[in-house]
């Protein structure tokens, strides 16, 4: 199992792609590089403000759980601190903008597409490549070809199709937007097999059965975390647990790969987790993307 608090947590520098302040974002958890089941979790806090994102889409899923401020994801729509937002692969958002003070957790990762998902190293080299030949200016990446013509491109498709070395097909949307759940209006559900330990299920998305919940430890009550056929994500941004002789608090991450020993964590005092089960997608998890 990975584990990472936010305070310890590497910067992304992997290259700006849009518009904007983003040497806030650190990585706190990322997957294995060509793997179509590949991940990163970003925690990110806005100090200046500004980002900014023209509308486009994605061919990978992502889930957003803003901590404090709000997440402004297109004209007059904010997600706000404490919802959970899930913005499936091939559906359009924004513009986008992440205001001051906005403190965010963001985890992207392939979907049921089977498209995968980009390792920070490949980002940072195919935004160092592209940008020798062109410039990323407000999302849109553009170069002059031998012919002397100007081309526009979204910046994430231009640095995937360098990366990829194909056209970028996007796919068909699941759903015809975005959904936003606010856990507030959920009631915990209490396991009977697992006393102490409750649960808020949010939803499973795909056939591939995204899962998104909540779960809650009163003190001394334990959680195995990670799953068979999946790789399982948690982010406590509140509590204080204990994991093989080590006291772990707010804002801590964690990661197990699928069919990885459970390695139990048990609650030092009442603890939550924002937990999400990535994509099942079996054997073809092991090819390369």
């Amino acid at each position: 199992m990975d584990i990472m608090n936010a305070l310890n947590a590497p910067l992304y520098n992997a290259g700006n792609l849009r518009e904007g302040d983003d040497s806030g974002i650190k990585v706190m958890l990322e997957g294995r590089e060509g793997t179509l089941d590949n991940f990163r979790l970003f925690h990110s806090v806005n100090q200046e403000g500004g980002w900014e994102a023209p509308r486009h889409r994605h061919n990978f899923e992502q889930i957003r759980f803003p901590l404090s401020g709000g997440f402004e994801y297109a004209p007059d729509k904010v997600l706000q601190a404490g919802w959970v937002g899930y913005f499936p692969e091939g559906v359009y958002y924004g513009p986008q903008i992440r205001h001051k003070g906005l403190k965010m957790v963001v985890l992207q990762f392939g979907g049921a597409s089977l498209s995968g998902y980009m390792s920070t190293v490949q980002r940072r080299r195919g935004f160092n490549e592209l940008k020798a030949k062109g410039t990323f200016s407000k999302g849109v990446y553009s170069w002059v070809d031998e012919g002397g013509r100007k081309h526009n491109q979204d910046a994430f498709e231009a640095t995937w199709e360098h990366i990829n070395g194909r056209k970028l097909v996007y796919p068909r949307p699941r759903y015809d937007g975005l959904i936003m759940m606010d856990p507030a209006a959920y009631a915990w559900v209490d396991d009977p097999q697992q006393p102490g330990l409750s649960r808020k299920p949010l939803g499973t998305f795909t056939e591939r059965e995204i899962r998104v919940d909540f779960v809650r430890l009163a003190a001394g009550a334990r959680l195995a975390p990670g799953a068979r056929n999946a790789t399982e994500i948690l982010f406590m941004p509140t509590g204080s647990i204990s994991h093989q002789g080590r006291t772990l608090g707010d804002e801590t991450a964690f990661g197990c790969m699928p069919g990885e020993t459970p390695e139990p964590l048990t609650a030092i005092a009442p603890s939550e987790f924002l937990r999400i089960r990535l994509p099942t997608l079996g054997e073809v998890a092991r090819n390369v993307a």
